[in-house]
């Protein structure tokens, strides 16, 4: 079932993937970490994108709860009460809710000492109705990468498994074994934990869920145990291209492949040196499962444009892959990722780089996808994915929300078309450059116009002038795209209308501002705010076909 991907040109299922949301559940398995007593430091990293939030996050079974507001691109931690780690097997509402005004993205972290555990919180929309299980087993697992431990406990014996109800009413689940089948009901926003014996095979229900797979003592070394999460992807999210990090440290490790229709492990000691793209023959989800980790292996249509990073350890490192021809685009905040350690990825165009991180960064490209992942220590591994933020790469950043444009079929004067715009969107559109132009004309195309469209040029009453009105400012005209004959007298027009003619790629003519025409709104990119300045010379290269127009000014 799985090879090595010979790859040229790799094509995923076409989805566009973020975390944002404005809607997240999850629940803080057991974290023993250190035999010796440490309190646990359970907390939430969570980050407005656009626009300010009003954010709450609460504890089902407890009176606690706090509201905060965030400034975009900013992150708050918001540590949780001890109470909040559930050790207890069954039902439980002990799940943590946080519900926003706007969109965030959300990072649950579980701490002992130096021991670390990240996840990042799936909003409701990248939640799932059926989900297939890899039968884990934790001591075959343990024998495999130490011999030498033995005498694990029986409550420590295995994987849990984690199923929380994230719909908004009661739900029924199932969870199929290989020679029998669970039925459970869970209330809204209530939780299930079970121990597993390696016999699951899937969960499955009639209302939105998360599953996770936890382990809250994976032996690595004498005295010491590590928390494992893994958060299981729904089979809605399942691909056939995938892209498998190295671990320098790791001697063995195992890749094992979820599908619905088997299950496989692979012991990969190439993993050492260089990582992998992979290919299944059928939809597939897969973990790189160690001493102490499991990592959720990134699928190609995954792959994101701008990704946020949070870690906690001055040890960690962000692994980064990207297309050998544009690595040396790739973005850390504000500056270039200047270094002379790129590798490249055998049989691929991809090329991948390790980064040393602290605090929060975000990691992004202007032009092509990316792939991000992220590791708290370089030994004692504790894995936390990058948080995606945006797919559609923008010279300017991440472009959380792309431009857009929209026709209003009202028919209006200029002066009423211009002010309307101003309400719904951003401006009264006009092409500033050969690419604007291209961009519009395509949009035109598939909304088979009929009708002349004001755009926003027009000229001076006092000198004659044309030029472009981006909202209550005056912007001088270097780009044009006149019809034959265009422009005529100022008598015969000081406005400007699109000619509906596609094949003549919509040009220009001059239009009396007080005839009744539709209208061509637009809305530029929204950014994540990076706070930081980017200076036309480090862009330069790869913002020759940007639409100046998104540069006038970011929402």
């Amino acid at each position: 079932m799985l090879t090595v991907l010979l790859i040229a040109v790799m094509i995923g299922q076409g989805l566009s993937w973020n975390e944002m949301g404005m809607k997240f559940i999850t629940l803080f398995p057991e974290n023993i970490a250190f035999y010796y007593p440490v309190d646990p430091v359970n907390s939430l990293n969570i980050t407005a994108v656009v626009e300010k939030a009003t954010v709450t996050v609460t504890v089902q079974d407890s009176s606690w709860s706090y509201t905060t507001s965030l400034t975009p691109g900013k992150t708050q931690n918001i540590a949780l009460p001890a109470e909040v780690e559930e050790y207890r097997f069954g039902l439980t509402s002990r799940t943590v809710t946080i519900t926003s005004s706007d969109y965030i993205v959300v990072q649950s972290i579980s701490q002992r000492g130096d021991s670390v555990q990240t996840n990042v919180v799936q909003p409701q929309k990248n939640t799932g109705t059926y989900f297939n299980l890899p039968p884990l087993n934790y001591t075959q697992m343990i024998s495999t990468f130490l011999p030498s431990m033995s005498n694990v406990s029986k409550r420590y014996s295995s994987f849990r498994l984690v199923i929380i109800n994230a719909d908004l009413g009661t739900g029924s689940f199932k969870i199929q074994k290989t020679t029998t089948t669970l039925n459970y009901i869970i209330g809204n926003g209530d939780a299930l934990q079970l121990q597993m014996d390696g016999t699951e095979i899937s969960v499955s229900s009639n209302v939105l869920a998360l599953v996770m797979l936890t382990h809250p003592c994976v032996e690595t070394a004498e005295c010491r145990c590590n928390m494992m999460l893994n958060q299981v992807i729904p089979k809605s999210q399942f691909d056939s291209v995938f892209v498998v990090p190295s671990i320098a440290s790791i001697s063995n490790a195992w890749l094992h492949v979820t599908s619905g229709l088997t299950n496989t492990s692979n012991s990969l000691p190439t993993l050492q040196s260089n990582p992998l793209f992979v290919n299944t023959t059928a939809l597939a989800s897969l973990k790189l499962i160690g001493p102490g980790f499991i990592i959720e292996t990134i699928p190609y249509f995954k792959f994101s444009a701008c990704y946020l990073v949070h870690v906690t350890s001055d040890e960690a490192q962000a692994l980064v892959i990207a297309e050998t021809e544009s690595r040396n685009s790739v973005y850390v905040d504000g500056d270039l990722l200047s270094s002379t350690q790129w590798s490249d990825i055998a049989d691929s165009q991809y090329s991948w780089v390790l980064v040393p991180l602290d605090d929060t960064h975000v990691i992004w490209h202007p032009s092509t996808l990316i792939a991000v992942f992220v590791f708290e220590k370089s030994t004692n591994i504790y894995e936390g994915s990058a948080i995606c933020l945006s797919a559609k790469p923008d010279p300017l950043g991440c472009a959380m929300f792309p431009s857009r444009f929209k026709i209003v079929s009202t028919h209006q004067t200029w002066p009423e078309s211009h002010q309307n715009c101003l309400d719904v969107s951003d401006e009264l559109f006009t092409p500033s450059n050969k690419a604007a132009h291209v961009e519009m004309v395509n949009f035109l195309n598939g909304e088979d116009v009929k009708d002349s469209l004001w755009i926003g040029l027009r000229r001076s009453l006092l000198t004659l002038d044309w030029y472009r009105q981006m909202g209550k400012i005056e912007h001088e005209l270097v780009y044009t795209q006149w019809g034959r004959g265009e422009p005529r007298d100022p008598v015969e027009g000081m406005c400007v209308s699109l000619f509906p003619n596609s094949s003549m790629g919509f040009q220009w003519e001059n239009m009396q501002c007080c005839s009744l025409l539709k209208s061509l709104c637009y809305t530029r990119a929204t950014y994540f705010p990076l706070y930081f300045s980017i200076s036309d010379s480090s862009l330069s290269a790869n913002s020759s076909n940007n639409n100046d127009h998104q540069s006038d000014g970011k929402k």
